[in-house]
């Protein structure tokens, strides 16, 4: 399907307001197609870090509050902030290897600090974005996000395997790891229409049923939850500010921008609005200016949502009210810790069985963006080459290589998205383009 094209026989388009019950049923639609991706982040982070699961759950209960005010403040607007187009705002999967990298080595406070720095200086790139893309063409984003997927893919095969729990290697972690990631699969590919847009959702669901018939799914969290709470603020402690950590969180900060100034022109085609400067900047304060507030809330960094794109140009509906309305069903998870603890508590092998599909599904997106690059030779082959070979030479070192070295070097080099994105850059701008590609 063609963007700027829908399935829909009646557009409705940005400023328009569609009856109640509709904008309700348009918002779920579009919860059901980011909710997946917004509970991951933190799930994977914190089982990463093995946190307890009272502290995964308020990581969740964070990122569902704060992905619901992001995407309110994009669609409706506050001041310069926001675009006000329907953009879904959510907690982002570009920042998982650094933040795993970061809290392994300094703790989650050492996260939630380079995040505040990070978001304030995506907020200052708000006001003159649009002169920083030609220091970042596809061949320096493609690769960065190449590198995420790739450098996750080993974190999905253990936690299909069972991750830390006694289920490791067992038979039962791969049957029902694998019945994830084949119903998912199934789903993506032999559906039409709206049900490929939730299939993380689906699969997932599927999982937990599949782990409750074997006996395996625990629901002490949920019962032990109450159902409504105002999340407290900085629960896991006071920020802490390291610069190796602000640095590893700034090559993925600066690659979500780029992310989210893609979606926003994408937007703007299926939504049949152009974008100027301001909607570009509105997007971009948002991006970074929320992800800083949402360290408030015990949230994550947040960023533009791509599979809501995909909701608006199948249904024809580009309503940025009923992005709004996802918004506020957002923020109301957000205040449920019962839910947010159903999540905390989702098995292992079902959360492996969907995270290797999405961190392929990373990994192939990065070299679709190779498709964007006006010129890609040799060149453009060897950053990308000798990048992704220095990032998960780094991202996946044994263990005691780096051991030697100055700790504020291990937090960066640990990093295989920081160490592949800085040497993309750099070589892209030290590298002289070839005669004929001038």
């Amino acid at each position: 399907m063609k963007r700027g094209k829908t399935v829909s026989s009646r557009f409705i388009g940005v400023d328009e307001k569609p009856a109640l019950p509709y904008l309700i049923m348009y918002g779920i639609q579009h919860v059901l197609a980011m909710f997946a991706g917004i509970v991951a982040v933190p799930l994977m982070v914190g089982t990463a870090l093995k946190l307890p699961g009272e502290q995964i759950t308020i990581l969740v209960q964070g990122s569902l509050l704060t992905s619901g005010i992001g995407t309110l403040v994009q669609s409706l607007g506050i001041g310069r902030l926001g675009a006000r187009l329907p953009i879904c705002m959510g907690t982002a999967f570009v920042f998982i290897s650094p933040f795993i990298s970061v809290g392994s080595q300094l703790g989650i406070q050492a996260i939630l600090g380079a995040v505040i720095v990070g978001g304030i200086v995506e907020f200052v790139f708000s006001f003159f974005v649009w002169r920083i893309q030609k220091y970042v063409p596809p061949v320096v984003t493609g690769t960065v996000v190449v590198l995420i997927g790739m450098g996750l893919m080993p974190l999905g095969f253990t936690w299909l395997a069972g991750g830390e729990s006694s289920l490791f290697g067992q038979p039962i972690s791969f049957a029902i790891g694998g019945l994830v990631l084949v119903i998912l699969i199934l789903i993506n590919q032999f559906t039409k229409g709206f049900w490929p847009s939730i299939s993380v959702a689906l699969a997932i669901v599927v999982g937990y049923l599949a782990a409750g018939i074997a006996g395996v799914l625990n629901l002490g969290l949920v019962k032990e939850a109450t159902w409504f709470a105002i999340p407290k603020v900085f629960s896991f402690g006071l920020p802490k500010f390291s610069f190796p950590a602000i640095l590893a969180v700034l090559v993925a900060q600066f690659a979500s921008m780029l992310e989210t100034i893609g979606d926003t022109y994408a937007t703007g085609l299926v939504a049949h609005k152009e974008i100027g400067r301001r909607e570009l900047s509105g997007a971009i304060s948002v991006d970074g200016l929320l992800s800083s507030i949402a360290v408030l809330f015990n949230g994550l960094s947040i960023t533009s949502f791509s599979q809501n794109i995909g909701v608006i140009s199948i249904t024809g509906v580009a309503s940025r009210f009923a992005v709004a309305v996802s918004g506020i069903i957002l923020l109301l998870m957000g205040l449920v810790p019962k839910f947010a603890a159903l999540i905390a508590s989702m098995p292992a092998p079902v959360l492996g069985g969907a995270a290797l599909v999405m961190f392929g599904a990373i990994a192939g997106s990065g070299i679709l963006q190779f498709r964007e690059a006006k010129v890609f030779g040799e060149r453009e082959i060897f950053i990308f080459a000798i990048s992704v070979a220095l990032g998960m030479g780094f991202g996946l070192h044994p263990e005691g290589a780096l051991e030697h070295l100055p700790s504020y070097l291990t937090v960066i080099l640990g990093s295989g998205v920081a160490v592949g994105g800085i040497t993309a850059i750099i070589l892209n701008q030290l590298l002289p383009l070839r005669q004929k590609e001038e």
